[in-house]
């Protein structure tokens, strides 16, 4: 069942290969790319941490000016 399958994608010259999308995969650019620090991301635990920060210092805050008064 398997052999005929193939056979089939090669018959009518639909096998599958590597495409223009696939070739920095095969030839490691990128690697160079992601590695070499000039693509940014953006880290979503560091802006997480943050806004909870900012949540948690807007309700402390108001209890410390309260008793402070």
């Amino acid at each position: 069942m398997g052999e005929q399958i193939q056979q089939d994608d090669d018959v009518d010259g639909t096998a599958p290969g590597p495409d223009e999308r696939d070739l920095d995969l095969m030839d490691g650019r990128w690697e160079q790319e992601y590695y070499s620090g000039r693509i940014r991301t953006r880290d979503w635990n560091a802006v997480g941490v943050g806004v909870a920060i900012l949540v948690i210092a807007s309700l402390v805050i108001p209890m410390f000016l309260v008793l402070t008064r």
